[in-house]
């Protein structure tokens, strides 16, 4: 039973009549593309690996997309030096993007190929400048400096009293 184009995949059904009827189910589709579930979150001026797998297979060629959620464009890394695409192994690819910029963040796609079709995840790509995590600490260090300037003013303003009542 050869599978020799993508419009025979599918289920198939087989059928069993015995004493007891079995039945056995059988799904051909085209191997899934693995990635992590979470966005990746990186700085401004890092590097980042993205990476894709496919177990227990080898598709015919990998190809990295970017942009939005309607629009796919395809990462060329030999006319810009920001991407490296390559992977260990046959079932694996990996995008490494260099110095990366606000303008980095988004959805990046990986793509695999089959001879029977294809198949493709995407990963989310969320970069954050340095000043992102220093707001919370910035906010309590002014804070800090309030309370003690409020605290410097009531003993200022105890202490003028304390003259005024004693003259």
């Amino acid at each position: 039973f050869p599978i020799i184009n993508s419009e025979q995949l599918g289920s198939y059904s087989c059928f069993f009549e015995e004493e007891k009827e079995r039945r056995g189910t059988f799904n051909f589709r085209v191997p899934e593309v693995q990635r992590k579930n979470k966005p990746l979150i990186t700085y401004v001026g890092d590097s980042v690996v993205l990476v894709c797998k496919c177990q227990h297979c080898a598709p015919l060629n990998w190809t990295w997309y970017s942009g939005n959620r309607s629009v796919q464009v395809p990462l060329d890394v030999h006319m810009n030096d920001k991407y490296a695409i390559n992977g260990t192994n046959a079932n694996e690819t990996r995008l490494k993007i260099m110095q990366l910029s606000e303008d980095d963040k988004g959805s990046y796609w990986c793509h695999a190929m089959f001879q029977l079709g294809e198949s493709q995840e995407s990963v989310e790509l969320v970069v954050i400048s340095y000043l992102v995590p220093l707001k919370p600490f910035l906010g309590i260090v002014v804070e800090v400096i309030l309370l003690v300037a409020i605290i410097l003013f009531c003993e200022m303003h105890t202490q003028k009293k304390k003259m005024h009542t004693d003259d």
